[in-house]
């Protein structure tokens, strides 16, 4: 059968498979019937700009996004390392968020910039239809007067009903919240900002129909006390690193919540403190998940402490079960608990523990044993002692750090990363190091890992990170980051011989996206010219020189305009980094 014989909706079935670049590239233009079926498409999906090569990114902004902009439904937008400045450039192309009519839903990635962060949002106007609205790892250093206008413009959106910030902010002092209300915001994601009492008054006042809300809770005086009832939240996930009288009165405020997360430090309450508070204040709740990590004396107080989370409430009315691993050292027993069946996004092995320790409240100490929300595992030695937490079955797991060498134990444990993109590498201080058995392991973790994107060599000697690269193999790596946690250590620059021997490595040849630290600019052209499928690169400059001679940002712009006519550049402001978005 001919392709264009199919029925529409067996082809916009087929575009779903499609990412939305290709798709454009594909099939825009053909005639009218693909016209109006990408039309259709883009109605209901987005065009998804994070990753996309320069060549790409100019040919969708000069054919394609005129036709499709007044369509489109959703758009993001990076700024990350592997598209810098990609939004000044859209701007460039005459497209201003206005001529995105339609457009419901907006992300934008790793902003750095406060400009252009204003720039974006202060285009917002009240015709907008934005409903969902995400910055995602941005890190400004925005004045409070900045940052207010930022957050008004954003709280202005007469239809914004879910708003995810992820700001980091240069300094804590310079958070503040918009001076005006949204009433129809509902849905709200601010973890990396740390709220006190007054701060939370404010934003429950200036978001009066909040249902959904997660954020970071500084910790509350004992007598802080909320002036009105919160009916509204129907579902809270709060990080509180000190949970407190302030803290639970806040919680009282809430009668209508049916689902609440906590991830703790210190526990403030046991579980009959806690059967007895849901009981009183928490009458429609049901969903309760929480972790904590604390520390007691004995192993006594541990065995208390589990067992007023093992009555009927818990155990037979809810069915709410809990675990717990913990670990003693020289003075003290370090406990992570959490609640069954596991709901974080992260895990983390209790460390510098050799004997390790699991018990849980569950029937049968197999159920649960899933841990499918864990997309990311935190730097951690597994115990030799502790069988169990070798039970535990991590299925998705996108990122991950470890210290090599691993143990043998550890290989056995993880047979394979199916799902595993971001791999953060890094030696062991404690531990001589066989670069020969470091080299047989991580290879053999990334033969286990089909879909691996990047892999970031950090904090690691400077032979390791130089020759590393040369001796590794893989089908997947596209990214690759030689500077993490490596920042003007002059020991760690890739001289020019350096840069040659990386450029006949397998790496090297398929890499897209190269994050790299140099001794001497020549060696930029060295690896644009020697990487044929760079897409981006980002490096630091260290001179070898004994003034530590920096050249100024007008002679890097110079230098680039006229060797590099076809490769964008920006000095980041504020360090000594040049970003290349190349052709």
């Amino acid at each position: 059968m001919n392709f264009e014989q199919l029925v529409n909706d067996v082809l916009l079935d087929f575009f779903e498979y499609l990412p939305s670049v290709e798709l454009l590239r594909s099939f825009s233009h053909l005639n009218y019937r693909f016209n109006s079926l990408l039309i259709s498409h883009f109605r209901t999906h987005g065009l998804n700009m994070q990753s996309i090569s320069k060549d790409n990114f100019d040919i969708i902004c000069r054919e394609h996004l005129p036709f499709i902009a007044p369509y489109l439904n959703g758009l993001r937008l990076s700024d990350d390392d592997d598209t810098p400045n990609q939004i000044n450039n859209l701007f460039s192309y005459s497209f201003s968020l206005n001529r995105f009519i339609q457009l419901k839903s907006l992300t934008l990635y790793h902003i750095s910039s406060n400009e252009m962060l204003k720039q974006i949002v202060v285009q917002f106007n009240c015709d907008s239809h934005l409903i969902n609205f995400n910055i995602i790892n941005c890190h400004v250093t925005c004045d409070r007067k900045i940052l207010r206008d930022i957050l008004n413009c954003i709280w202005n959106l007469p239809k914004l009903m879910f708003c995810h910030l992820d700001m980091h902010l240069s300094s804590r002092g310079n958070f503040c919240l918009p001076s005006i209300r949204s009433k129809s915001i509902e849905s709200l994601w601010i973890k990396y900002m740390m709220f006190d009492s007054d701060a939370l008054i404010r934003l429950f006042r200036c978001t009066p129909n909040l249902r959904f809300l997660t954020t970071r809770v500084d910790k509350l005086p004992n007598n802080t006390q909320f002036p009105s009832i919160l009916s509204s939240i129907s579902s809270i996930n709060l990080i509180v690193d000190h949970l407190t009288n302030g803290s639970v009165n806040l919680l009282q405020q809430m009668p209508n919540l049916t689902s609440l997360t906590l991830q703790l430090g210190k526990p403030y309450m046991n579980g009959h403190q806690w059967k007895q508070f849901i009981l009183d204040y928490l009458p429609k709740l049901m969903t309760f998940r929480f972790s904590m990590l604390f520390s007691l004396n004995n192993e006594e107080e541990i065995n208390e402490f589990i067992d007023t989370y093992r009555t009927p409430f818990w155990l037979i009315d809810h069915q709410w079960f809990i675990r717990c691993h913990w670990g003693s050292d020289f003075r003290k027993i370090l406990i992570y608990m959490y609640t069954l069946p596991y709901c974080f996004s992260f895990f983390s092995f209790i460390q510098n523990s050799t004997n390790v320790f699991t018990i849980s409240t569950c029937p049968n100490k197999e159920d649960y044993c899933t841990y499918n929300r864990v997309n990311t595992l935190l730097p951690y030695c597994l115990p030799s002692n502790d069988s169990f937490l070798y039970h535990i079955r991590f299925n998705n797991i996108r990122h991950l750090e470890l210290a090599f060498p691993v143990s043998d134990r550890f290989l056995t444990a993880f047979p394979h990363f199916d799902q595993l993109i971001s791999l953060i590498i890094s030696s062991d201080s404690d531990v001589d190091v066989d670069v020969d058995i470091v080299r047989s392991q991580l290879q053999m973790l990334i033969n286990r890992a089909p879909r691996l994107y990047m892999l970031t060599i950090n904090n690691w000697d400077s032979s390791m990170i130089q020759h590393l690269p040369n001796y590794l193999t893989s089908n997947s790596i596209r990214r690759l980051n030689l500077l993490s946690g490596h920042y003007l250590k002059r020991n760690f620059c890739f001289n020019t011989e350096q840069c040659t021997t990386f450029l006949r490595s397998s790496l090297a040849k398929q890499c897209h996206v190269l994050q790299i630290i140099i001794d001497d600019r020549s060696n930029i052209e060295r690896l644009i010219n020697g990487m044929n499928n760079l897409q981006a690169l980002k490096v630091i400059i260290q001179s070898d020189q004994e003034d530590n001679y920096f050249p100024s940002e007008e002679d890097l712009v110079r230098w680039m305009s006229s060797e590099f006519s076809q490769t964008f550049t920006e000095n980041l402001t504020g360090t000594e980094t040049i970003r290349l978005w190349v052709h």
